[in-house]
């Protein structure tokens, strides 16, 4: 009995150890307030911004639409130059991802 409560246990670990592994790039595990590129284009470089989040709590709940169609109609923007990803995470407990999108 107790071989087989260690066993469900250990692959529980295993599996939710495996869903963070989909993070790629810099993560502060303890705290995050980042900004990196996400995208560009050939389009010339602008100062109309737009924005589009998404925010996660515990990583059991998922809430937002961060897709760069919401980010660019938010302001406008029809071409885009560039896309940068802000994200922003306490413990994994609550984390905020912020795309923006910029164009002329």
């Amino acid at each position: 009995m107790k071989k087989t409560i260690f066993s469900i246990v250990c692959m529980v670990a295993l599996a939710l150890g495996m869903t963070s592994c989909g993070a790629v790039g810099i993560v502060g595990a303890v705290y995050q307030d980042t900004t990196t590129p996400d995208a560009v284009t050939a389009n010339v470089l602008g100062s109309k911004v737009g924005q589009a989040d998404v925010l996660s709590i515990l990583g059991v709940v998922a809430l937002g639409d961060a897709g760069i169609e919401k980010a660019a109609k938010s302001a406008g923007i029809t071409k885009v130059s560039h896309v940068d990803k802000k994200s922003f995470s306490i413990l994994g407990v609550y984390t905020k991802v912020t795309y923006t999108v910029y164009r002329n």
